[in-house]
């Protein structure tokens, strides 16, 4: 018979998590995961399933106390959603993995699931699609990655990007310093809608970058004009796959988005790097820079559902609600 144990303590499920996760991705890393949860502070709420005293499969979930609902762990949010991408489900049997979410917590909302099965399981759907790039189809070779443009796309790419690194400019690598100002142009942009918005997002990746320096993974790019910082970028190299994190960007210098592209796709061809994570994000340049997209799945247990579609024909209803305000209700 199959029993469900829900564990609280905070070491028990440190041991779950590095018993049954595997760490394919930075963020499989408990120590990375832990960086948010000193922040955030949410309640543990990890699910073991067992026969036999075999495990069969452990959902790692905390409880969103404001939200009344239960995501994966540790529960770090923008946008009242939460943002760290590809979380590792442990399940021996793949194919019962609707069963297990079945038996989550009635408010759960469970995010950027990386399930190559996820068609063929009724429970899962399309979350958002994330955007890679596979230096290795190109030989990691520029030139064969130059020709997925056209000429005139190409030419107008490198004339934008020289015009800024010219003469006077300096690329600086891992200066540690340059985290608060990658946070202050990022607000400055977004306001609101950063990451950084939240000061226990910018805090736990302060903390996020001391590990990776220490482990040699980190690889923040800085740019500086005329001795001017015109843009940060934090990345790390983790398993042969170089992951953009986050950066910002100084509003004077409007194509040095640009530039910081060309420099990762740059160094992931120099050192062979199997794949480059752009992470999720449906922006208009990552298609125009010809990234693959990989869809990742979210599952949105049978309550919530039902709460959101309530909450949008209310909105359908009502004609006094301004436009701006009228679209998707949800988490």
């Amino acid at each position: 018979m199959m029993t469900k144990t829900v564990y609280k303590d905070l070491d028990a499920c440190k041991g779950l998590w590095n018993s049954f996760v595997q760490t394919a991705n930075l963020s499989d890393l408990w120590e990375f995961r832990f960086c948010f949860h000193k922040h955030y502070q949410y309640r543990m709420h990890f699910i073991v399933f067992e026969e036999r005293h075999e495990v069969l499969a452990m959902l790692p979930l905390v409880y969103l106390s404001e939200k009344d609902i239960y995501v994966f762990f540790p529960g770090e949010t923008w946008n009242g959603k939460t943002w760290l991408e590809r979380t590792f489900v442990y399940c021996q049997r793949p194919e019962e993995i609707g069963n297990f979410l079945s038996e989550c917590p009635e408010r759960t909302h469970l995010r950027y699931m990386e399930w190559d099965d996820a068609p063929s399981v009724p429970e899962l759907e399309i979350d958002e699609i994330g955007y890679l790039l596979h230096p290795g189809d190109f030989a990691h070779d520029l030139e064969g990655y130059y020709r997925r443009f056209t000429w005139k796309k190409l030419k107008a790419i490198k004339k934008e990007i020289g015009s800024i690194v010219a003469p006077g400019s300096a690329w600086r690598i891992n200066r540690l310093s340059d985290y608060d100002r990658l946070v202050d142009m990022n607000l400055g942009r977004f306001r609101e809608s950063s990451y950084f918005y939240d000061r226990r997002f910018t805090e736990s990746f302060r903390d996020v970058m001391h590990i990776l320096a220490q482990k040699g993974w980190l690889r923040m790019v800085s740019l500086e004009v005329g001795g001017e910082l015109v843009a940060v970028d934090l990345a790390a190299l983790f398993n042969n796959t170089y992951v953009v994190f986050l950066g910002g960007t100084h509003p004077g210098y409007p194509g040095v988005a640009k530039v910081m592209n060309m420099q990762h796709i740059e160094f992931a061809a120099q050192h062979q790097v199997s794949r480059v994570d752009f992470l999720c994000g449906d922006f208009y340049w990552k298609k125009l820079w010809h990234l693959d997209p990989q869809p990742l799945y979210k599952y949105v247990s049978p309550a919530l559902k039902s709460e959101s579609k309530a909450r949008q024909e209310g909105q359908d209803l009502d004609p006094a609600m301004p436009m701006a305000e009228m679209g998707a209700a949800g988490f």
